[in-house]
């Protein structure tokens, strides 16, 4: 009996809770405007506006020449490992430990070259894509103030929506007049030092 009471009791408190949060809730709606949202896909803008499609091309070039500089410095290290290798028989120990060390400091620098050229190129790519997303937000700002919406939502973050919410299209027509194309700056090209080169 005690029990029913209690939960009688937590059920009234609840009650009475929902009631006055609903009171509030209709009198803050009085007070706010009726939501009026639109949904972007940023992904789509990232892939498809102008400036993307204008960086793409050299983002393609630098990671092939990054990858072949690696490439030809990973095969001149095995070459000189391979002599290296071959040299022990015929030097004198102490010859071959001098020798070895220099390989060594000569493999630590190339891996310390290559490590630091692809951290530039990570920045340079992220800067290019942090300047499409910086006029992003100015021109999904425009469009939203245009079309009377005041909410955007990223098209990820939703189950289901209706097609007509879709502002992406609006929003890259102003994006690709607003910044038609973009220079990707990953700095000298030629960075990645060869094994040879001190």
């Amino acid at each position: 009996m005690l029990t029913n009471r209690c939960t009688f009791s937590v059920y009234l408190a609840v009650a009475g809770a929902l009631t006055l949060f609903a009171a509030v809730s209709v009198a803050k709606s009085q007070e706010l405007p009726a939501p009026r949202i639109g949904v972007v896909d940023v992904q789509k803008v990232l892939r498809d506006s102008k400036a993307a499609k204008s960086i793409r091309p050299a983002v393609q070039k630098m990671r092939k020449d990054f990858q072949q500089q690696v490439s030809a410095q990973e095969r001149r290290l095995r070459q000189a490992e391979q002599e290296l290798t071959r040299q022990r028989a015929i030097l004198a120990p102490e010859a071959f430990s001098q020798k070895r060390r220099a390989f060594s400091e000569e493999a630590r620098k190339a891996q310390s070259s290559v490590q630091q050229r692809r951290r530039q190129l990570d920045k340079a790519f992220n800067d290019t894509k942090n300047e499409i997303l910086k006029n992003l937000v100015v021109v999904a700002q425009q469009v939203a103030e245009s079309k009377n919406l005041n909410m955007l939502v990223e098209k990820r973050y939703l189950f289901i929506s209706a097609k007509t919410m879709d502002v992406t299209k609006a929003i890259i027509t102003r994006l690709d007049k607003r910044l038609p194309k973009l220079a990707v700056k990953a700095g000298n090209p030629n960075q990645v030092r060869s094994s040879g080169n001190n």
